[in-house]
């Protein structure tokens, strides 16, 4: 990505030597809120929601760390989404917009404690999880081929 020079300039990441540890940590975060997402999905499909957009922030900040940039800002989560758009490309576009919309309903959730999903919003919410997490797992080793993750 050629615009890490305008995120320096204007506070929103640092540079930072790629921690494997640190990559990890944020992946093995991840797939753990996915499997919590389960556990919560019928007693409450707004939680579960929530679990799934936080597990798609964990794997864009990895993804942001295995470039060696980390989020350094108020507005990460913005960030995070902005960032992970424009590593991935165009060809992810769809699921980029359904994350950032994941962020504002997240926040309206968080900060109004307003419902904004259902049942089935929260199926939607994880399969775009478990979409990103093999696309972010996938150009994670391609960088790193010391990582060996189990698709």
């Amino acid at each position: 990505m050629k615009d890490w020079a305008e995120y320096l300039k204007k506070g929103l990441v640092k540079e930072q030597r790629p921690n494997l540890n640190q990559i990890e940590q944020q992946i093995m975060r991840a797939e753990k809120d996915l499997k919590t997402f389960k556990l919560v999905l019928n007693s409450d499909p707004e939680w579960a929601c929530t679990i799934s957009y936080q597990a798609m922030v964990r794997m864009g900040r990895a993804l942001i760390f295995s470039y060696g940039y980390l989020p350094a800002d108020g507005q990460q989560h913005k960030t995070v989404v902005e960032i992970t758009g424009k590593l991935l490309g165009k060809k992810f576009d769809l699921l980029i917009q359904y994350f950032d919309r994941m962020r504002r309903n997240r926040n309206v959730f968080f900060y109004d404690s307003l419902d904004t999903n259902n049942e089935a919003q929260a199926k939607k919410a994880y399969e775009t999880a478990v979409s990103l997490l093999k696309v972010v797992k996938g150009i994670i080793q391609e960088h790193n081929p010391q990582f060996q993750f189990k698709f």
